[in-house]
């Protein structure tokens, strides 16, 4: 090898040196901050999960600074003096190309654009699942959380309920939880078991029957699993703002402060958040393979704000809606519709990743990304966290 190759060999090692170190610092310092997160929602129809005009729910959250929300609300060319919004966007086709503009941007990215979305249908199920067996089976002394068993149950149900059973009786028991989990009478108790037994009847396959049993077992214990849900246990606004938290405490560990577009679902949980924000406490890592998360959330503060007030929180809102009109559309097969083939083209998944609560076909732990590697079960240690609990006064009186 001659000298000279040699020395380009070496000036190359050094220059991707520099980049690393240059790219590790820049991304201790980004840590070190302490950002403003804006928050807006689509879709939210509070505990009325089963809502055919509105099947999905999305939370986006955003970091941008004031000027470039303003650079991307630019892009949608409004006719609003004072504010953007996508429902007024949407009416019109300049309207829905300035939203796969804003969409389109290069300003938004993973780092400063958090999604959740919910199949409410599914959410259902999920909650069936998880307030119903996973406390039946948590008596037993089982974890249904291990290596994912209530997603791969969920996926189950959804898919086979209403492929071996009478789709209008599937559906009026999913309406049957609802009205249970909200009210929690004797006489709603009765009535979703009384349902849940009509959709058995109904089943075309003698071994789902089984399946469905299970479910039915838990009559068995379902005022002590009832105890201490509340209504809002079926608002898909509280965990996805819990999730929200969660990824944002992990990109900046001092913390972060909250402008949430006006909720009042949110509002009533305040006090909730601000124990979940109990800085006093030690952090621990609760939960499972990808689903582990560490608390206390990483919040410093909880505003609520009019979209009129931040230009961020319009650009959330865009995001949002944009996001829920695309996976109503995906659900449903849309093959026509011009905004969602727009919005389709976008990869808009890589926003999404797991956070989601959307059927799969998937079943294995393999398949769901759910391999047992160890932690500590989410819904104990995180009662235990609560129980232990200093509101943070910075969430309670903001």
């Amino acid at each position: 090898m001659s000298k000279n190759s040699k020395s380009k060999r070496d000036t190359k090692k050094l220059v991707k040196k520099y980049l690393q170190n240059k790219k590790q610092d820049l991304a201790m310092r980004e840590k070190e901050k302490i950002p403003t997160i804006f928050l807006d929602e689509s879709g939210n129809t509070g505990s009325n999960l089963l809502d055919q005009d509105q099947p999905v729910f999305t939370l986006a959250s955003c970091i941008f600074t004031e000027k470039d929300s303003e650079k991307l609300l630019a892009l949608v060319d409004s006719n609003s003096p004072h504010e953007a919004h996508f429902k007024n966007l949407k009416r019109r086709k300049s309207g829905q190309d300035g939203i796969v503009r804003l969409m389109s941007s290069k300003l938004l990215n993973t780092k400063n654009v958090k999604i959740n979305i919910f199949l409410k249908e599914f959410m259902v199920t999920t909650k069936i699942v998880d307030i119903l067996i996973e406390h039946m089976l948590h008596l037993m002394g089982e974890d249904l959380y291990l290596n994912g068993r209530n997603i791969a149950l969920s996926n189950m149900l959804y898919y086979c309920l209403p492929s071996f059973c009478d789709k209008d009786m599937v559906q009026s028991m999913y309406k049957s939880f609802v009205v249970m989990i909200r009210d929690q009478k004797q006489d709603d108790i009765d009535n979703f078991y009384n349902s849940l037994e009509k959709v058995k009847e109904s089943s075309s396959n003698e071994d789902f029957k089984e399946d469905i049993d299970f479910i039915m077992a838990t009559k068995n214990c379902i005022h002590d699993a009832l105890n201490g849900i509340d209504k809002f246990s079926l608002d898909p606004s509280i965990p996805a703002l819990f999730s929200h938290c969660a990824q944002w405490g992990d990109a900046y560990p001092k913390g972060f402060h909250i402008i949430h577009d006006d909720s009042h679902s949110i509002e009533k949980q305040r006090l909730l958040f601000a124990q979940f924000m109990d800085w006093t406490q030690d952090e621990v890592e609760l939960g499972y393979d990808r689903r582990k998360y560490n608390l206390p959330l990483k919040g410093k503060s909880l505003k609520f704000a009019s979209s009129k007030d931040y230009s961020q929180i319009q650009v959330a809102d865009i995001i949002a809606s944009s996001f829920s009109y695309w996976a109503a559309g995906v659900s449903r097969g849309e093959t026509e519709d011009y905004l969602f083939l727009e919005l389709n083209k976008l990869n808009l998944d890589r926003f999404i990743g797991h956070n989601k609560i959307w059927p799969t076909m998937d079943v294995t732990p393999k398949d769901l990304g759910t391999v047992h590697d160890g932690g500590l079960n989410p819904a104990d240690y995180t009662t235990l966290f609560l129980e232990k609990a200093i509101p943070n006064p910075d969430i309670v009186n903001t």
